[in-house]
């Protein structure tokens, strides 16, 4: 499955699983929302809440599937739950998604433009 090593080796149907698991905590909005928020520098609840115009329960149960997934650590301050990204996986996947879109809509105006 990547670029770059032996292509005859095949995952195990547990290991593929643990894959599409992985691959599902990028499958909503809400989700990259908060991770590109992280991006800047960890971030309390009420600031995410603040930031992205969400109810405090949604960002909270999103944020709960994006730290059991291991994307993210979580500190408690006080009363504050504190999130910040742990994994630099997040970036490099969606840098190169960014750069596949980009490509698409590139080649999308290409056909259309006849350029």
């Amino acid at each position: 499955m990547s670029k770059g090593k032996d292509k005859s080796k095949k995952l195990s149907p547990e290991a593929l699983t643990r894959v599409a698991a992985m691959f599902s905590l990028f499958s909503e909005p809400v989700r990259l929302a908060i991770l590109q928020e992280l991006q800047q520098g960890e971030r309390c609840v009420n600031d995410l809440v603040a930031l992205l115009g969400l109810s405090q329960a949604h960002v909270s149960r999103q944020l709960s599937i994006l730290h059991d997934g291991g994307l993210l650590a979580r500190e408690r301050k006080g009363t504050q739950a504190i999130y910040s990204i742990v994994d630099p996986i997040v970036f490099t996947l969606c840098e190169e998604v960014c750069g596949k879109l980009a490509r698409d809509a590139k080649a999308e105006a290409a056909v259309k433009f006849g350029n």
